[in-house]
C-alpha cells in the first residue's frame, strides 16, 4: 500500500509555481479492515484529474511528473518505448516545453532516478514486463501526438500534417457527421485539428490514469473487509490571476468540506458544553449553504452549464448572461463592470473569499468529448492498454463515480455526483481534520510569510473554528490539573491555608478528601472573589477571555520570588564551604610543617642507626657468602650422582619400551591372524553361497531344457536352502555389526575432537602443573640423597647449617591459616609456586582470610570487603590480572622459600613468558596498576599506576616455616596456598585496616598474622573456550550488540530506575567478559539465526541455559 503512493505521484503529480510535487487530482483511500480492525488492503478513489495541464502549462510549471522521468533515462531505454529518436528531449517535446522549468530534480531525487522508482512499484501491483512495455508506449503516444503539426489546404482550409497518412490523418483532420440513416464526412480545419489532437492526447492520458488507479486498487484491495478507515487528500481552496473550469470544482468541493467542517466544531463546542454542564448562549456561525445553493440547485451554475452545453448555438457569453440574470439578486453572486472578459466573468462569494472566473471554453471543458472517428480508431489500436480502456462502455475500475455513465454526461454533473457520494460517506463515519499550510510562496524550509499564512487559514477555515472556540470559554483546564497547579499560590498555618492575598479558606474544604469540583469551587472564589468570568464543569474549568492568564502571572510571579529565596541560601551554604576548606588547608599545612621538623630529626638518628646495622650486616653476610659456597660444592656432587642415576633409570626404562613393544606386537600379530582366518571364512562362505547360487541356476535351467512337454518342478533340495538361509543371515549379522562399529567410531572421533578443543586452551595449565610436580619429586629425590649424603660425610653441625641456609618467615603460635573456597565453579586456587610459572596476564580475585581485595567506588583507593564467606557473588571492581614484574628484575634467594621451589639459577632474569617470582597487579576493571601510597595518602594502597614501571611489584613470602619432604608434597593443605604479598625490595607486605582500606606492615608482624590480615591467597579464572551460564533469575544483566553474532557489550544494573546499582547473573559469576560470543541457547546452535529470534529464545523460558565462546582475539572484543 505505501509503495504504491510513487506511482500515484508520477502520474498525477506535478511542478506548479508554489509547489514542486503539487498533487493535480483528488484521492479518497479507504483502508479495509476486518472485523477485529486488522488490515487486510486498501482501494482508492480518484476525483477531477487536471486533463488540461497534459496540453497547456503556465509559466514556471511541468507537465505531469512521468512525462519527464521516461525523457531522462538513457536512449537505449527510451527506445524500447518509442523515444529513442535524438529530437525526443525535454527541450524538443512540445507538452514538456510549455512551461519553461530548469527544474528536474524533484525533493531530492532526479527524474531518473524517479523513474527506476516508478518502475518498481508497477511491477509491486502487477505492471511489469511486456504489460509495462504497453503502459510505457500509451505514454509516449501522447508526448508524440503533441509532435503533430497542422497545415491549411486549398481544398476549403482544410487541415493536413506532413507526413501524416493512414487512419490516424483521416480521425484527426475530418469528423463523420449521422443524420438518421446518412453519414457525413467534414473535413476539419487547422483550429479545429488542433483541438482535436488536444482533445485526443487528454482524454488518452485521462483513461490510462483510471486504468493505472484500477490495476493499484486490484493490486491491494481485499473482498473480505468489514470496515474502513478514509483518508482524503484533495485539492484546497484556489484563487488564480484567471480562474477556470477546473477551479470552480474545486471551490465547489471545498465549499462541501468546509459545511462540513463547520458544523462539526460548532457542534463539537455545543456537546462539549452540554456534557459539562454549562450554561452557554447559542453561537452565531457563517453558513455557506447559500453559497452551495448557487452551485448545485436545479437553477445554479452547474444546470444552466448544462443546459447551455445542449443547446444548438450555446456559447460561454450565453451561460454568463443567463447568470446574470437569474442570481442578479444574490448576494454571493456578481459580475464585473469593467475588463476586457467582463462578458465572460462572474464573481462568487466563496466562504474564503471572493474568486473570479473566466468561462473561456466552459462549454467544451465541460463536454469533455471526442468524435466517433477518435474512439474508433483507438479501439482499434495495437497496443493492448488503449485499445482496453477505449472499448469499455463504462469508466476504468477505480474512478470517482463507481456506476456507468452514459456519453451524455458532462463533467460538471459527474463530478457533483461523486463529491455527493463522496460527503455521503464521509457523513457516515468519525471524521478528523488535517490542515496543511504552505509557510511562503519561495518553496523554502526556513522563511515565514505571516499574511500567506494568515490567508490559508482562513481558506481553511480554522479563524472561523477559533472564533467560535472564543465565543464560549477559550481557556479550560481539568479539574485535578487546576487543584494541584494553583495550590501553590497559598501558604499552609496551623490548619487553615491562607492565599497570597491574604484570605483565609479551610484546609478541609481543599483536602484530598473532598469532591474535585468543590475544591476548584473554594479556590476559584479565594483567587478571583466578586468575578464570575468562569464556569465550573464536571471535569474541567472553564474561563473567560484573560482570568487563566492572570493567574498564570501570579503563579510565575511566586515561583521566581522562592528561587530567588532558594538561589540566596545555596550561595551561602557554597560561602561557608569555601571557608571551611580553607581552614582545613591551613590546619593541614601548619601539621605538614610540624611533621617535616620531626622527619629531620627522625632521618638523622635513622642514618646513625643503619650505618652501624650496614656494619653488622656485612660481616654476617661474608660469613654466609662462606657457608652458601661449601654448599655449591655439595650441589655439584649431588647433581653428580643424580645425573648417573637418572642415566641408569633411562637405560632400565628403555629395555622396558623394546620388552614393551615386542609384546604389543606380539599381540597385534596374534590378533592379525585371528582376523585373518575369520575373513578368509567370510570368504569362504560367500564363494559357497555363489557357487550354489550358480549350481541352482544351471539346475533350474536343465530343469526347464528337460520339461518341454511335462512340467516339473524346480524347487531346489531343501538342504541347500537352509544353507543359503543360513549364510545370508550371517552375511546380515556381519553387516549390522559393521553398521555399528562405525557408528561407534564416529562417535568416538566427534568426542575425540570436542576433548581436544577443551584441552588445547588448558595445554599451558597441565603442561606447568606436569614440570612442577616432576621437579617437586626430583627435588625431593635430591634432598634425600643430599641429607644421606651429609649424614655419610659430615657431624651434626654441618647437618644445621645446610637446614636453616633458606630464609623463612617465623609462625606464630596463635596463627591459624583458613582456604576459603572460591564462589563459583569458574575460579580455583592455586599454589603460590604453580601460580608463579603460568603465564603473564593471568585473571586472579586476591583473598585475605574471608575478605577479598577491590576497588573503591571513586577508583582510587584499594579496599577490601567480607565476601568469601557472604556467597554474594563476584563483581567487576574485585578483579585484578597478575602481570610480570617490568625491568629485568632477578629472582632473589629471598623469594624462595618452602612451596616456591623452581628450578633456576639464582640471579638470572626469566624470559619464558610466565609471572616469575616478582609481578604486578593491574585492576581489570579501570586498567590500571596498584601502586604504594605516599605521606598523605597515609601509605593507602592505590590503583592509580597508568604505567607498569610506577607499579607496586610484589612477591610471595611464605607464611610457614620449611617442613618435611612429605609435608611439601601435600598439595591441599591451606599453607601451600597462602603466602604474604611482599613488596620487593622491602620488609613490608600487605596488610588490611580496620578502615577497610589496605596498606603495608612490616613483614612478620606476631599480631597481624595471628589476626590473619597478611595470610592472602590466589584464586584463577579457568581457562576454556567456551562455558555454559544457567540463568534462573527475569534479567541477566548484559548489553549485547546489534548484530549478529551476539557478543556481550557491557554490564548493566538489574535494579529498578533510581534504585542502587545492582549486578544481575552474569557479572555474579566471575566468568563472563566484554566481547564473549553466545553460540547456543538451551542447547540449540543460534549460528544464522536472526537476532530477533534469539533474544525472544532468550526471553522466553527460565531457566535458561547459555553457553558463550571466550573470545581469543584482542580486536574482537
Amino acid at each position: 500500500i505505501v509503495e504504491s503512493n510513487p506511482l500515484l505521484e508520477s502520474f498525477g503529480n506535478a511542478q506548479t509555481v508554489r509547489n514542486d510535487n503539487s498533487s493535480r487530482f483528488g484521492k479518497f483511500i479507504q483502508l479495509e479492515l476486518c472485523s477485529s480492525c486488522k488490515l487486510l488492503g486498501s482501494r482508492c478513489l480518484t476525483y477531477l484529474l487536471e486533463k488540461s495541464r497534459v496540453v497547456s502549462q503556465d509559466a514556471g510549471e511541468r507537465n505531469y511528473h512521468i512525462f519527464y522521468q521516461m525523457l531522462a533515462v538513457d536512449a537505449e531505454t527510451r527506445a524500447g518505448f518509442g523515444l529513442g529518436g535524438p529530437s525526443h528531449t525535454r527541450s524538443e517535446m512540445r507538452f514538456t516545453r510549455l512551461g519553461k522549468s530548469p527544474v528536474d530534480t524533484i525533493e531530492g531525487k532526479t527524474d531518473a532516478e524517479r523513474f527506476h522508482s516508478t518502475t518498481a512499484a508497477l511491477a509491486l501491483v502487477g505492471v511489469a514486463g511486456e504489460l509495462l512495455a504497453q503502459l510505457l508506449r500509451a505514454i509516449s503516444s501522447v508526448l508524440l501526438l503533441g509532435q503533430i503539426e497542422f497545415k491549411s489546404t486549398s481544398q476549403d482550409e482544410a487541415a493536413a500534417y506532413e507526413g501524416g497518412r493512414g487512419l490516424l490523418q483521416g480521425a484527426l483532420t475530418k469528423r463523420t457527421i449521422k443524420a438518421r440513416n446518412e453519414k457525413f464526412v467534414k473535413a476539419l480545419s487547422s483550429q479545429d485539428a488542433l483541438a482535436t489532437r488536444d482533445a485526443l492526447a487528454k482524454e488518452l492520458y485521462a483513461r490510462v490514469f483510471d486504468w493505472l488507479v484500477g490495476k493499484i486498487c486490484e493490486a491491494t484491495s481485499a473482498a473480505a473487509a468489514k470496515k474502513f478507515i478514509g483518508l482524503l487528500d484533495i485539492f484546497g481552496f484556489e484563487s488564480f490571476a484567471i480562474n477556470r473550469f477546473e477551479q470552480l470544482c474545486i471551490n465547489y468541493a471545498n465549499e462541501k468540506l468546509q459545511q462540513k467542517f463547520t458544523h462539526d466544531v460548532f457542534k463539537a463546542v455545543q456537546q462539549e458544553y452540554s456534557d459539562e454542564g454549562i450554561p452557554w448562549d447559542r453561537i452565531e456561525f457563517k453558513d455557506n449553504a447559500h453559497v452551495l445553493s448557487l452551485i448545485e440547485s436545479k437553477m445554479g451554475i452547474i444546470a444552466m452549464l448544462n443546459e447551455e452545453g445542449v443547446r444548438p448555438k450555446g456559447s460561454d457569453e450565453n451561460f454568463v448572461s443567463k447568470l446574470s440574470t437569474v442570481h442578479k439578486a444574490e448576494a454571493a453572486f456578481s459580475t464585473p463592470r469593467v475588463g476586457a472578459q467582463k462578458e465572460l466573468q462572474f464573481t462568487v462569494s466563496h466562504y474564503a473569499g471572493p474568486v473570479t472566473y473566466t468561462t473561456t471554453g466552459w462549454l467544451e471543458r465541460n463536454k469533455d468529448t471526442i468524435s466517433d472517428d477518435v474512439i474508433g480508431l483507438l479501439q482499434s489500436s495495437g497496443n493492448p492498454v488503449i485499445a482496453g480502456i477505449f472499448t469499455d462502455a463504462g469508466p476504468a475500475d477505480g474512478a470517482a463515480d463507481g456506476k456507468a455513465k452514459t456519453d451524455k454526461t458532462t463533467v460538471a454533473t459527474k463530478f457533483k455526483n461523486s463529491l455527493a457520494q463522496l460527503m455521503e460517506t464521509v457523513g457516515r463515519t468519525n471524521t478528523q481534520y488535517v490542515r496543511c499550510i504552505k509557510p511562503n510562496k519561495l518553496k523554502s524550509s526556513t522563511a515565514v510569510d505571516n499574511e500567506m499564512v494568515i490567508d490559508q487559514l482562513r481558506c481553511a477555515g480554522v479563524i472561523e473554528a477559533i472564533r467560535i472556540s472564543r465565543a464560549g470559554f477559550p481557556a479550560r483546564m481539568p479539574l485535578k490539573e487546576f487543584s494541584i497547579r494553583f495550590r501553590v499560590l497559598v501558604r499552609g498555618k496551623a490548619d487553615n491555608i491562607r492565599f497570597a492575598r491574604g484570605i483565609a479558606v479551610s484546609s478541609s474544604s481543599i483536602g484530598p478528601g473532598r469532591d474535585q469540583a468543590s475544591q476548584c469551587e473554594q479556590l476559584m472564589a479565594a483567587l478571583a472573589p466578586g468575578e464570575k468570568r468562569y464556569e465550573i464543569g464536571r471535569t474541567r474549568v472553564y474561563f473567560k477571555s484573560g482570568v487563566l492568564e492572570r493567574l498564570e502571572e501570579r503563579r510565575a510571579l511566586l515561583l521566581q520570588a522562592a528561587a530567588t529565596e532558594l538561589g540566596r541560601r545555596l550561595r551561602g551554604q557554597r560561602q561557608r564551604r569555601r571557608y571551611d576548606s580553607a581552614r582545613r588547608a591551613a590546619l593541614r599545612l601548619q601539621t605538614m610543617r610540624r611533621m617535616r621538623r620531626e622527619r629531620d630529626t627522625y632521618l638523622a638518628t635513622r642514618g646513625a642507626i643503619v650505618t652501624v646495622q650496614a656494619w653488622r650486616r656485612g660481616l654476617w653476610a661474608r660469613r654466609r657468602v662462606a657457608g652458601l659456597r661449601r654448599e655449591r660444592c655439595a650441589t655439584r656432587i649431588q647433581a653428580f650422582q643424580r645425573r648417573r642415576l637418572a642415566i641408569a633409570v633411562l637405560a632400565r626404562a628403555r629395555k622396558a619400551e623394546c620388552l614393551q613393544a615386542a609384546a604389543r606386537r606380539k599381540a597385534c600379530r596374534r590378533q592379525y591372524l585371528l582376523d585373518l582366518v575369520e575373513h578368509r571364512e567370510q570368504a569362504k562362505l560367500e564363494n559357497q553361497v555363489r557357487a550354489l547360487r550358480a549350481k541352482l541356476e544351471a539346475q533350474e535351467k536343465a530343469s526347464r531344457e528337460r520339461s518341454q512337454s511335462v512340467s516339473i518342478s524346480s524347487e531346489p533340495p531343501e538342504e541347500m536352502l537352509e544353507a543359503l538361509q543360513a549364510l545370508a543371515a550371517e552375511n546380515a549379522k556381519l553387516r549390522v555389526e559393521l553398521e555399528r562399529t562405525k557408528t561407534d567410531n564416529a562417535k568416538l572421533r566427534k568426542e575425540n575432537q570436542r576433548l581436544r578443543e577443551g584441552q588445547s586452551t588448558r595445554s599451558d595449565w597441565l603442561a606447568s602443573i606436569i614440570r612442577t610436580k616432576q621437579h617437586k619429586s626430583s627435588q625431593l629425590s635430591r634432598q634425600v640423597s643430599s641429607l644421606t649424603h651429609s649424614v655419610a660425610g659430615s657431624d651434626v653441625a654441618g647437618i644445621e647449617d645446610l637446614t636453616v641456609s633458606a630464609p623463612v618467615v617465623a609462625r606464630t603460635s596463635s596463627m591459624c591459616i583458613k582456604l576459603y573456597e572460591p564462589l563459583s565453579s569458574f575460579w580455583e586456587d592455586a599454589p603460590c609456586n604453580l601460580l608463579l610459572q603460568m603465564r603473564s596476564g593471568l585473571e586472579v580475585h586476591v583473598k585475605i582470610g574471608p575478605n577479598l581485595l577491590k576497588v573503591e567506588e571513586n577508583n582510587k583507593h584499594l579496599m577490601w570487603q567480607r565476601w568469601m564467606d557472604c556467597s554474594q557473588g563476584y563483581r567487576q571492581s574485585m578483579e585484578f590480572i597478575m602481570e610480570r614484574g617490568p625491568g629485568k628484575r632477578s629472582i632473589s634467594k629471598r623469594s624462595l622459600g618452602s612451596g616456591m621451589d623452581m628450578d633456576l639459577p639464582l640471579g638470572m632474569p626469566i624470559d619464558d613468558g610466565s609471572i616469575g617470582p616478582a609481578f604486578t597487579l593491574k585492576s581489570a576493571f579501570t586498567g590500571k596498576y596498584i601502586v604504594a601510597g605516599g605521606m598523605l595518602n597515609r601509605y593507602c594502597m592505590q590503583v592509580t599506576g597508568e604505567r607498569r614501571e610506577d607499579a607496586a611489584v610484589f612477591e610471595f613470602a611464605p607464611l610457614s616455616p620449611q617442613g618435611s619432604a612429605a609435608a611439601a608434597l601435600e598439595a591441599d593443605s591451606a599453607d601451600l596456598h597462602a603466602a604474604a604479598l611482599r613488596l620487593v625490595g622491602e620488609n613490608t607486605v600487605l596488610g588490611l585496616r580496620q578502615d577497610g582500606y589496605v596498606s603495608t606492615v612490616a613483614e612478620g608482624d606476631p599480631a597481624a598474622i595471628a589476626e590473619g590480615l597478611t595470610a592472602a591467597s590466589i584464586e584463577y579464572l579457568v581457562p576454556c573456550i567456551s562455558y555454559e551460564l544457567i540463568v534462573p533469575d527475569k534479567r541477566i544483566g548484559i548489553s549485547v550488540c546489534k548484530d549478529i553474532p551476539l557478543r556481550v557489550g557491557a554490564f548493566s544494573s538489574i535494579a529498578e530506575s533510581g534504585q542502587p546499582y545492582e549486578p544481575g547473573v552474569a557479572e555474579l559469576s566471575g566468568r563472563v567478559h566484554i566481547g564473549d560470543v553466545i553460540t547456543r541457547v538451551n542447547g540449540q546452535d543460534i549460528t544464522g539465526l536472526p537476532r530477533p529470534d534469539v533474544l525472544e529464545m532468550i526471553a522466553s523460558t527460565r531457566p535458561v541455559s547459555l553457553v558463550l565462546s571466550v573470545t581469543t582475539e584482542p580486536g574482537e572484543a
